[in-house]
């Protein structure tokens, strides 16, 4: 059996180390749990205790014993305290720093007024037992149900300071030191110190794997939680390596979105799979995702497996799995919103019956082409138009005839224009006509008098047929203002002297003075 010396001197390394472990499991987990410190606080009690020991006969006996003896007692304190705020189960404090006060006063009685080393003896081990078996009644009992499986191994350990200082306070009890000098306490002191050093090292290791297997039961839930959240969201959400496109992982939302199952993406592009609509939305998409990792809030059209053309907001984040750069993408469907944005847009920029654009959008649009001719010194012409006796035509047919007749006469006109012009409707059966990018006026009379002659033919609403012609009266930008409301007005007055002189022909807001001029 080793020397008591030896073994103090080996406790000494233990507590050392395990000061040293505790100081770097604290520094890296400070922020994530509690009571760590006390853990150290406590290695650091030990290796005191331990020292104050060693140097017994150099320093006062008060030091090497009472307190030595009580830095014992503090260390397995601070070691339950460290517990209870590790599991989230803190206990009433002042009860145990009255017994540790009790014992304090105790240990100096049997140094001091009535020395007794097996007394002593007894009084550190049944210290030691009491906050053991609180100990292990945390682990075991009081801890939560989700740490109970990983604070197991610690009480395991824990609970052998319980049978090593209950077999102790017996030894002392049915066979006391007969030498007041702890060095020579024998044999079986030897043996308890010896397990106690190797309950010291298994308790470490213990510490070191409960902080291991929380933060790994953290790691679980976490990832529990993650794949929770991505199966479970009602968005369309992939994972794809960012090396070369190929998808990893989809969740429901995107099996449900696309039509696409899983296995039909796994390890495909979405650009192989025709994902996109537009090619250069994905260009655009890849290169700011370059440049700023990460892309938000993108609204873009997509395409699913039956070719459908859907609308989604695009949010994607560079991250990194498995030490590969990766696209984390979410697609929120919005086709429902975007087709009642459109709806509402249209309703608010279009004539309801004619589906033509009303006042507001030919304004906007008498804007740009105003602008364009400016750059190109070229014309705007602005046509006031109205079907002649069209009032006749509600009157003897009915409305519904009507508004038949002026969704004819609105297609009508709309093909007869071309793409850079506009045809609107104000009400009733009046028409603008905004002819953009006039190199002359004789442009403009050309196409005027193609639409007089188109709108010779007869129109067959069910079995009405009927004849719609026009009166137009013309104003141009520049020559005659540079105000939409002010070329309205002045095509509108060469419009009256059209209807006023036989109607189904058109005039120039300039010759309106001098109707007998020719065109």
């Amino acid at each position: 059996m080793l020397d008591i010396m030896t073994l103090v001197v080996m406790n000494l390394m233990l507590s050392l180390i395990g000061a040293g472990a505790m100081a770097i499991i604290w520094k890296q987990n400070r922020h994530r749990f509690a009571g760590m410190f006390f853990w150290f606080v406590s290695m650091i009690a030990q290796a005191v205790s331990t020292i104050l020991l060693a140097l017994r006969g150099t320093v006062p006996d008060f030091i090497s014993i009472v307190v030595s003896n009580t830095l014992v007692a503090a260390g397995v304190v601070f070691l339950l305290l460290g517990l209870e705020s590790f599991v989230g189960r803190k206990g009433p404090r002042i009860p145990i720093y009255i017994l540790l006060t009790v014992y304090a006063v105790l240990m100096t009685y049997f140094y001091k007024f009535q020395p007794d080393i097996n007394m002593r003896e007894i009084l550190v081990s049944a210290m030691i037992l009491l906050i053991a078996a609180q100990i292990c009644w945390l682990l075991f009992r009081r801890v939560p149900p989700d740490l109970k499986k990983i604070t197991r191994i610690t009480g395991t350990v824990v609970s052998g300071y319980i049978f090593i200082s209950a077999a102790r306070i017996i030894l002392a009890l049915i066979y006391p030191m007969k030498s007041g000098d702890y060095f020579e306490s024998g044999q079986w002191d030897s043996l308890v110190v010896s397990l106690y050093a190797g309950i010291t090292c298994c308790l470490i290791i213990s510490l070191i794997l409960l902080v291991n297997r929380r933060l790994f039961q953290q790691v679980q839930a976490q990832e529990q939680k993650y794949t929770m959240a991505f199966h479970s969201s009602p968005y369309a959400i992939m994972l794809t390596r960012l090396s070369d496109g190929g998808i990893f992982e989809v969740n429901d939302g995107f099996v449900n979105t696309t039509g696409y199952s899983y296995a039909e993406v796994m390890g495909k592009t979405t650009h192989q799979l025709g994902f996109w609509v537009r090619e250069e939305d994905r260009i655009e998409m890849v290169e700011e995702l370059l440049r700023n990792k990460s892309v938000k809030g993108l609204e873009l059209q997509f395409r699913k497996k039956s070719g459908e053309i859907f609308y989604g907001i695009y949010t994607a984040n560079i991250l990194v799995l498995n030490g590969e750069e990766c696209i984390l993408a979410n697609i929120s469907d919005i086709t429902e919103i975007s087709t009642m944005k459109q709806k509402l847009q249209m309703l608010a920029t279009h004539d309801a019956l004619t589906q033509l654009p009303n006042r507001l959008l030919l304004y906007d649009r008498f804007s740009t082409a105003m602008a364009s001719a400016a750059r190109n010194n070229k014309k705007v012409a602005v046509m006031s138009v109205d079907v002649d006796n069209f009032k006749a035509v509600n009157d003897s047919k009915g409305h519904l005839v009507g508004d038949q007749a002026l969704i004819a006469v609105a297609q009508r006109l709309s093909g007869l224009l071309r793409r850079v012009d506009t045809v609107a409707r104000f009400g009733g059966d009046e028409f603008i006509l905004l002819l953009g990018e006039i190199g002359k006026q004789e442009d403009a009379f050309r196409s005027t008098d193609e639409i007089l002659k188109e709108f010779h033919k007869p129109f067959i609403i069910g079995s009405n047929t009927l004849s719609l012609n026009l009166s137009i009266g013309i104003s141009f930008y520049p020559d005659d203002g540079s105000d939409m409301d002010d070329l309205m007005k002045k095509s509108d007055e060469a419009l009256y002297f059209v209807k006023e002189n036989g109607r189904d022909n058109y005039q120039l807001y300039d010759r309106i003075k001098d109707y007998s001029e020719p065109i």
